[in-house]
């Protein structure tokens, strides 16, 4: 039960509750009667339940028709994560690539940040395309001092966000959370709707969230 109240406080701060970051929480919310509590307890704000897939973090989502002020926080996420989130992605996504692997990011996966300012450092491709970062910037250009900088830089980025969790403190390893899949999300949207429009006319149009969750998640309450 204290599981449970942890769980709802945490949707209830706007967190995504996943197996990586609040593991008890998320068992808590993995039962049919922890959903239907929970269920309960958002529908009476205005909110439900939501989840991406069978295994993905819950989080709270909108259950009445967007106000002025959600669809100013919509256009304040899509701007996030148009010009600050989406390059550290496709960085990761490259780097993947590169070392012969399945590009597309997972909850789940691990990543090292040795292993990763290593890779870097041998690339100048990489290299070039980390240092163009604007929030990654410093004063160095290109040396191995200014490769650790940055890759240090990006998974803080990423960790403060909710993306990445230090699951190994002694070899810097870093899980990616239940968070990234609606990250991952939320970026084809953006690449599927706004080529040729403005984020806000985007909102204007449609509730990003309500058009990821009709389309991936399952109905609150089911196991």
């Amino acid at each position: 039960m204290n599981s449970l109240k942890s769980a709802l406080k945490l949707l209830a701060k706007g967190e995504f509750v996943c197996k990586v970051r609040f593991e008890s929480e998320y068992e808590a919310l993995a039962t049919q009667e922890g959903q239907h509590q929970a269920q309960e307890w958002l529908s009476a704000v205005g909110y439900r339940l939501a989840r991406l897939h069978d295994e993905g973090a819950f989080f709270m989502a909108y259950d009445e028709s967007p106000t002025t002020d959600t669809r100013a926080r919509i256009r304040e996420e899509l701007k996030t994560v148009r010009h600050r989130l989406m390059p550290y992605v496709g960085f990761f996504n490259l780097l993947r690539e590169a070392q012969g692997s399945d590009p597309q990011l997972h909850a789940g996966d691990v990543v090292w940040l040795t292993e990763i300012s290593e890779a870097v450092r041998n690339s100048s491709a990489l290299e070039r395309r980390l240092a163009d970062m604007r929030e990654l910037a410093d004063n160095r250009v290109m040396d191995s001092g200014a490769t650790v900088f940055r890759v240090q830089k990006m998974f803080k980025i990423l960790e403060d966000a909710g993306y990445l969790q230090q699951t190994n403190e002694v070899s810097k390893g870093y899980t990616f959370t239940g968070k990234v899949d609606y990250l991952l999300q939320l970026i084809a949207f953006i690449n599927e709707n706004t080529p040729h429009i403005s984020d806000e006319q985007v909102v204007d149009q449609i509730d990003p969230q309500a058009r990821l969750e009709e389309a991936e998640a399952p109905e609150a309450g089911a196991a």
